[in-house]
C-alpha cells in the first residue's frame, strides 16, 4: 500500500516477525544478512543459504498489506536492525557506481519472488519511488541508514539521533492577552468532507478480492460470484466510484440548505500507488474541484491537500527542486489556480499555496482560517531526508499567522489532512506543532482533519494535564477499509467560534448494495452531544467525559461503534473492553497519561 517502498526494503524483518523466527534482536545476524543480499545484487548467484533464506522468509498472501508499525519489543527492534543492515547495503552499492536501472531491476524481483506483492505492484512502486530516493541518497553524501529508518520507524527501538533532525521554531512568549468574544447568537453550519478516494478505474461486479492494496478496479484478475464488487462501494479494499460520490454531494446538497463553508480536508486520489502518474492525478483533481464547484455554486470551500495528491503519493519536495521528475511544484501551481479561479480563495493565498500548499484567510471580522499541508510531516514523505528543518518554513509561518490573529484579536479554526497526534508524523514537528497550539490555544477553537477515515477526535493537553484544544475527523467517504461512507455537520457559534455540537451523517453499504437501482438511504447516526450526554463540548467538558468514558463499558461500546461508523465488517472483529479502550487513549495527545493507565 502506501508504505510499498520502505515494506520491501525491510522485507526481512515483516517475515522474520510473521513467522515466529525471532526470539531476541541477538538472534539476526545482520552482517550475514547484508552480505546475502550484496552478492545476489552483485552477481545474481544465489547461494544455498539465500535459496533458504527466500523459501523460509516468503510472506503469506494473507499478510501482504499488515501494518509492520503494530510489531512492538524485539520485533520492532528487529525491523530496524534488517532495515539498517538492507538500506546500507543499497547506499553503499550506489556509492559504488551501482546504476538505477541495476538496483531497481533487483528491488523489482526480490519484492515478487518474497510475495511481498505481485510483480505489477512490486515494478509500479519501485519505479515511481526510486528515482526520489536515489536523488536524495545521491545528493546526502552523509546521510546513512541509521537515519533514513529512524525517520521511518522512529520509535525507542529505532531511534532518530541526527541532530539535523533536532530543531526548533522561535515562538514569542509574551503575556497572552485576552480575546473579546463578540455578541452574538446566531450559527454557523459547515460540512466537513474527507477522504473522497475517487478511482476512476472502480468497476462494479468487479474483483473486490483481487491481492492488490487496491481492488474492484477495471483490468484486475478474473472474480468468481464471492467477490463481486458492489455497485455504490465495497468494505474490501476499494475505493470510490464517481456516481457515489455524485450522491453524495446530491445529498448533502438537498438535505442540508443553511451551509455557511465546507470544510474538504482532502484526499482526492485513490489507492491505486503502484499505477498512479501525474497526468492521471491532474484528471482526477480537475474533475472532482469542478464537481464541488458546480455543485456547492454559492457556497465557500476551504480545501486541503491529502498525502495522496502528488505523485507519487506522500512526495512533497521542496520548492527549490524543480526537475520534472522530483518536483511537487506542478501539485500547488494546479491548485492554487483551481481553488483562486473558483472564487473560494483570494489571490493573496497564491504566493503561500506555491512555497508548500499552505494558506490563511479571514472570511468574517475576528474569525481566521488557517488550512496547513502536514503530509511535510509524514514519514513517508521521502523529502524528509533532504530537508528536515522545518519543510517549506510552514511552521514558523503559522507561528507569524498566530500572533497576527492575536493582534487583530481573532479566533482561528487550523485545518490538515494528517492529524497531529499521528504516530507517523515526525516526532519533532509534532512536538514544535504542539508548542505552537498550547502557545496559542486562547485563540485556536477547533482543528479539522482527516486521513485516518474514522470517526474519531484528538484532545490537546498543557503540562498541566488540562485539555485546551480538541481537533476533528471526518472520517471518510470512501469505504476503504470496512468502513461506511460518513459527512459531518459542525455547528459552530458565531460569538468565540468553537463547535458547539455536530452530526454525524451516513448510509449502510451493505443495505445500500442489495438495490442498485435506489440511491442510499443517509441518515443522521448521532448528535456528539445527545449521543454522549454532554452539556457541550469544550476543551474541559470532553476531558471529563473521556475520565468517564475509559471506565464506563456503555461508553466505551458507543466510541468503539462510532468509530468504525457502524460497518459490520469492522464490528465483526474480536475486541473486549480493553481492546477498545485503547481506542479512546487515540484520543489524548501529549499528557495526561493517567487517563489511560489499567483501572
Amino acid at each position: 500500500m502506501t508504505k510499498m517502498w520502505f515494506k520491501e526494503l525491510i522485507f526481512s524483518a515483516l517475515l522474520l516477525s510473521v513467522n515466529g523466527l525471532i526470539r531476541n534482536v541477538k538472534d539476526i545476524d545482520v552482517s550475514l544478512l547484508s552480505n546475502e543480499i550484496e552478492l545476489w545484487t552483485k552477481s545474481d548467484y544465489e547461494t544455498e543459504l539465500f535459496l533458504e533464506m527466500i523459501e523460509t522468509l516468503s510472506i503469506p498472501t494473507e499478510l501482504q498489506n499488515s501494518d509492520w508499525k503494530s510489531f512492538e519489543a524485539e520485533y520492532s527492534a528487529a525491523i530496524c536492525t534488517i532495515c539498517r543492515a538492507t538500506l546500507q547495503t543499497y547506499i553503499n552499492l550506489r556509492r559504488n557506481g551501482a546504476s538505477e536501472e541495476s538496483i531497481k531491476s533487483k528491488l523489482i524481483k526480490l519484492c515478487t519472488i518474497l510475495n511481498i506483492q505481485t510483480k505489477r505492484v512490486c515494478s509500479g512502486v519501485i519505479e515511481l519511488n526510486l528515482p526520489i530516493i536515489l536523488y536524495i541518497v545521491d545528493s546526502r553524501p552523509n546521510l546513512d541508514a541509521a537515519t533514513m529508518c529512524g525517520v521511518v520507524l522512529e520509535s525507542k527501538f529505532c531511534p532518530l539521533n541526527n541532530p539535523d533532525f533536532e530543531w526548533s521554531i522561535d515562538i514569542e512568549n509574551n503575556s497572552i492577552p485576552t480575546i473579546v468574544e463578540k455578541e452574538a447568537r446566531e450559527e454557523m453550519k459547515v460540512v466537513q468532507l474527507s477522504d473522497l478516494h475517487y478511482d476512476p478505474l472502480y468497476e462494479p461486479d468487479g474483483n473486490s478480492n483481487c491481492g492488490e492494496p487496491v481492488c474492484c478496479r477495471v483490468g484486475q484478475n478474473k472474480t468468481d460470484v464471492t467477490s463481486l464488487a458492489g455497485y455504490w462501494g465495497d468494505y474490501k479494499s476499494c475505493d470510490t466510484p464517481w456516481h457515489a460520490i455524485i450522491d453524495a454531494f446530491k445529498h448533502i446538497k438537498d438535505t442540508h440548505q443553511d451551509i455557511d463553508f465546507i470544510y474538504f480536508t482532502g484526499d482526492v486520489i485513490d489507492h491505486g500507488v503502484w499505477e498512479t502518474s501525474k497526468e492521471g492525478n491532474i484528471r482526477s483533481l480537475v474533475k472532482l474541484y469542478d464537481k464541488v464547484h458546480d455543485t456547492f455554486a454559492n457556497i465557500t470551500i476551504y480545501p486541503v491537500l491529502g498525502n495522496h495528491e502528488p505523485n507519487p503519493l506522500n512526495q512533497f519536495a521542496p520548492k527549490d527542486i524543480t526537475q520534472d521528475y522530483l518536483t511537487t511544484n506542478w501539485l500547488y501551481n494546479l491548485v492554487a489556480d483551481l481553488w483562486i479561479s473558483y472564487g473560494w480563495l483570494p489571490e493573496s493565498t497564491r504566493s503561500t499555496i506555491l512555497q508548500g500548499g499552505y494558506y490563511t484567510v479571514t472570511p468574517r471580522k475576528g474569525f481566521r482560517i488557517i488550512v496547513l499541508n502536514s503530509n511535510v510531516c509524514y514519514s513517508y514523505n521521502w523529502w524528509l531526508w533532504y530537508q528536515p528543518k522545518d519543510p517549506d518554513n510552514q511552521l514558523q509561518w503559522l507561528v507569524n499567522v498566530l500572533l497576527e490573529a492575536e493582534r487583530n484579536n481573532e479566533f482561528v479554526h487550523i485545518l490538515s489532512h494528517i492529524p497531529a497526534n499521528s504516530n507517523s508524523c515526525l516526532n519533532t514537528w509534532k512536538r514544535e506543532y504542539l508548542r505552537i497550539i498550547n502557545r496559542f490555544s486562547h485563540l485556536i477553537k477547533a482543528e479539522f482533519n482527516g486521513h485516518t477515515h474514522n470517526d474519531e477526535l484528538a484532545i490537546f493537553y498543557n503540562s498541566a494535564d488540562e485539555g485546551q484544544n480538541v481537533a476533528w475527523n471526518g472520517g471518510s467517504i470512501t469505504t476503504y477499509t470496512r468502513l461506511n461512507p460518513n459527512y459531518k455537520i459542525y455547528t459552530i457559534n458565531s460569538s468565540n467560534y468553537a463547535v458547539t455540537d455536530y452530526q454525524n451523517w451516513m448510509y449502510d453499504l451493505s443495505s445500500a448494495n442489495k438495490d442498485v437501482h435506489t440511491r442510499p438511504t443517509w441518515y443522521e447516526s448521532y448528535s456528539f452531544k445527545a449521543e454522549y450526554g454532554l452539556s457541550d463540548l469544550s476543551p474541559k467538558s470532553l476531558s471529563t467525559w473521556l475520565s468517564m468514558a475509559v471506565k464506563n463499558g456503555t461508553l466505551l461500546d458507543k466510541y468503539y461503534k462510532n468509530f468504525y461508523k457502524e460497518a459490520e465488517p469492522s464490528l465483526q472483529a474480536a475486541c473486549d473492553l480493553n481492546c477498545k479502550k485503547e481506542y479512546l487513549c487515540r484520543i489524548v495527545v501529549k499528557s495526561n497519561t493517567k487517563l489511560c493507565d489499567n483501572n
